[in-house]
């Protein structure tokens, strides 16, 4: 059926910002108990003058180069008029005529996705319901966000929820703000508007509002979609409409129609006066790496797909080996993986007790042939379990339970002795001896040995067999 239609979706996240006070007051940035954190401009107190968090500016800088943006060469502010309880001005202060960045790219899976602007804004008080009673919490008032609007160019379900989960992505590696959905400080709505392949004119929108997981921005999109086509196929009418999924009863509920569309009447913020962006300000912010670049360059580091998902779905897994200042990424990535991750999985990774500097010096070791892959492991399991050793205490503790030449050689004679069959087949085949005869060495000494070493006494010992 979705064959005969085409489908059209716009994208409007608001991200809420980390920065320490609020986007036009000294309030903390903070959340915790209710009503802790406002002073009296966030609550509309007469004679209370905004003024403009420059941290906030910079983080809207950094997001607008990193989706590759034309950035404003003034920062100007407008008024939004609307009345409700979450908004103690009755209007909130925004960017409805200069938005800080236009016409941006990000790319989705294979496609490229167009962003029409950000701007940022200030955000409400928040509301919670308890029966029949709406209680107001102002910590979240005025808050910095950062609202971005794509053009109308998704065109499925899976598509949109890619693209926030994107943005939610680049957000987190750029710094600028936790982007979690559980937690309010990411927010989606999407606009769903479904016509015939063969119509040009695009018929009435759905907006769905506040959608607080990536899952159910997938499922509310399909809902609205299957909606409209149904509509469509029994000869109904689509009319605008304000909806909320109800991730309860799996369904888009409505909120209100066109005809109760609020016109806010936009003027400019007459207490905060235009200024100008220099472009050698603009030019001084520094953008961090983004995920598709870090993507990119592992890739050419030879790091599998799948361990390229996992660091890139996983941000504290890029903090962590970003600080361990790889030399070989490769070889850091496995070595974390497969010794690191499975503890931070059972403890958490509040509870690991391998440093980053500790994991980098590991990996040195490890690269410059001091220690072998058992005793990797061997440390990392000592360092968890005594946290207050350093590397060299551990290092000295397993060396003394190393084998020395003599042992070594020792364990080649009584090897030999119960291979003699294998010996004799392939005495001339060097190398496949001389394989075997290491994997054997390890297998009995535990891997108490120094590879390196036993690999040069091998080899001597295979020359004189």
């Amino acid at each position: 059926m979705n064959k005969k239609y085409l489908i059209t979706i716009g994208v409007e996240i608001h991200l809420e910002l980390n920065t320490k006070a609020k986007m036009f007051s000294d309030s903390p940035n903070l959340r915790g108990d209710s009503n802790r954190f406002f002073n009296l401009f966030d609550l509309a107190y007469l004679g209370t003058l905004p003024k403009i968090n420059k941290s906030a500016v910079e983080k809207a800088i950094i997001l607008a180069k990193a989706l590759k943006m034309q950035i404003s060469p003034i920062l100007a502010f407008d008024r939004k008029n609307y009345f409700y309880p979450d908004l103690p001005k009755g209007f909130q202060i925004s960017q409805q005529f200069h938005p800080i960045g236009k016409n941006g790219t990000i790319n989705v899976d294979d496609s490229v996705v167009e962003i029409e602007r950000i701007h940022l804004e200030e955000d409400t008080a928040k509301q919670i319901h308890k029966g029949d009673k709406t209680f107001l919490d102002y910590n979240r008032c005025g808050a910095p966000l950062i609202e971005i609007v794509t053009k109308p160019v998704l065109n499925s379900a899976s598509q949109a929820a890619k693209y926030v989960d994107e943005i939610r992505k680049l957000a987190l590696f750029l710094g600028i703000s936790d982007a979690k959905l559980e937690n309010g400080s990411l927010r989606a709505d999407i606009n769903i508007s479904v016509r015939p392949k063969h119509q040009a004119k695009f018929n009435p929108k759905a907006e769905i509002k506040n959608i607080n997981s990536i899952s159910n921005i997938q499922k509310a999109a399909e809902l609205e979609i299957q909606e409209q086509i149904e509509s469509y196929e029994k000869g109904g009418k689509v009319v605008q409409l304000t909806k909320k999924f109800n991730d309860k009863l799996i369904k888009n509920q409505i909120l209100r129609s066109k005809s109760d569309a609020i016109d806010y009447k936009y003027f400019p913020e007459p207490n905060l006066p235009y200024i100008e962006l220099k472009e050698n300000f603009v030019a001084k912010i520094q953008v961090p790496i983004t995920p598709q670049e870090i993507e990119i360059m592992l890739k050419k580091e030879g790091v599998s797909a799948f361990y390229i998902s996992q660091i890139l779905n996983n941000f504290e897994y890029w903090t962590f080996l970003k600080s361990s200042n790889p030399e070989n990424w490769n070889l850091s990535i496995k070595l974390f993986f497969s010794e690191i991750v499975p503890i931070i999985n059972k403890l958490g990774s509040q509870n690991l007790a391998i440093s980053f500097e500790f994991f980098g010096k590991l990996v040195q070791n490890h690269l410059l042939g001091k220690i072998s892959n058992s005793e990797f492991r061997q440390i990392v399991k000592i360092k968890q379990e005594s946290k207050n050793l350093d590397l060299n205490s551990i290092l000295e503790k397993i060396s003394k339970k190393k084998l020395s030449d003599q042992e070594i050689v020792q364990f080649l004679a009584v090897i030999a002795k119960q291979e003699t069959v294998l010996i004799a087949k392939n005495r001339q085949k060097k190398e496949k001896l001389f394989k075997f005869f290491m994997g054997k060495l390890m297998e009995k000494t535990k891997g108490q040995l120094d590879p390196k070493k036993a690999s040069e006494i091998l080899k001597n010992w295979l020359d004189n067999f």
